[in-house]
């Protein structure tokens, strides 16, 4: 897994990288990175470098149908909000071979100016 910044996420996305957002769907709807895609992360191991991904529910990911060979980005509401940190995590551990995670996750997204839709 690859921490990126929003800049890069917005460049990978041009080039056919897919923005998963692991927050809720009423986040979701409100506002999102454009083109972004909702696989919302039920959280409920701690959060925590060595959280246990058995405790957490991630099933949404399952039904967003992705190549594993091409890139995924996981993003949420930035870096208080580990959801896509261990999405991310748990995408890597599925074989998925180009992973990475927008630490920054929306806000940072949203304070560069960049594309969002929603609301």
């Amino acid at each position: 897994m690859t921490r990126i910044s929003a800049k890069e996420a917005q460049q990978l996305q041009a080039q056919g990288a897919v923005v998963v957002d692991t927050r809720t769907e009423k986040e979701f709807k409100a506002k999102r990175i454009r083109g972004a895609v909702l696989a919302a992360y039920m959280e409920k191991s701690l959060k925590d470098v060595a959280f246990n991904a058995a405790q957490d529910d991630f099933q949404a990911f399952d039904k967003v149908s992705l190549d594993k060979t091409k890139p995924v980005i996981f993003a949420c509401n930035g870096a208080e909000c580990w959801k896509s940190y261990k999405a991310a995590k748990v995408a890597a551990a599925k074989g998925f071979k180009s992973v990475y995670w927008l630490r920054g996750g929306l806000p940072e997204w949203d304070a560069g100016g960049l594309p969002t839709e929603g609301g």
